[in-house]
C-alpha cells in the first residue's frame, strides 16, 4: 500500500466519523435515523470498522494510532446514553449530552489529524 492510499483510507474514516456524528445530531433533533446509520457500538460504525480492521493492520503499532481508541470508545458510550434518552422521550437530556458528544468528537478529530501529520512525515517506503 502506498502512502497516498493510506492517507486516503484515513480521510475516508474521518469522513465516516463526521457522517456518523451528523446522524446522531439529526436523531437528537427529532429526525428518524435508522440504527445502521448511527450504530451504538464502537466497532460497528464505519470508522470503528476501519479502526479495528485496515487501520489496525497498518498502524496498530503506532502509539499515536492507539491514542485514538479511548476517545472513540468514550464517544460511543456517551452516544448510547443519548440514544436511550431519545428513545425515552428525554429530548432535553439528549441535547445536553450531545454537547459533550461534539466535544469528544472534536478530540477524536484532532487525534486523527495528528495521525495524518505523522503519515505525511513518514517515509514513503515504510508503507
Amino acid at each position: 500500500m502506498t502512502k497516498q492510499e493510506v492517507m486516503r483510507q484515513v480521510r475516508q474514516a474521518k469522513s465516516a466519523h463526521i457522517r456518523w456524528r451528523a446522524y446522531a445530531q439529526a436523531m437528537v433533533a427529532g429526525l428518524d435515523v435508522e440504527d445502521e446509520h448511527a450504530p451504538i457500538h464502537h466497532k460497528e460504525c464505519s470508522f470503528g470498522k476501519w479502526y479495528y480492521g485496515d487501520g489496525a493492520r497498518t498502524f496498530g503499532h503506532w502509539l499515536i494510532y492507539k491514542d485514538i481508541e479511548d476517545s472513540h470508545e468514550l464517544l460511543h458510550a456517551l452516544y448510547k446514553k443519548i440514544y436511550e434518552a431519545c428513545k425515552a422521550g428525554k429530548t432535553r437530556q439528549a441535547q445536553q449530552l450531545t454537547e459533550q458528544l461534539i466535544g469528544i468528537s472534536r478530540t477524536l478529530l484532532d487525534a486523527i489529524g495528528l495521525l495524518e501529520e505523522e503519515i505525511r512525515e513518514t517515509e514513503e517506503e515504510l508503507f
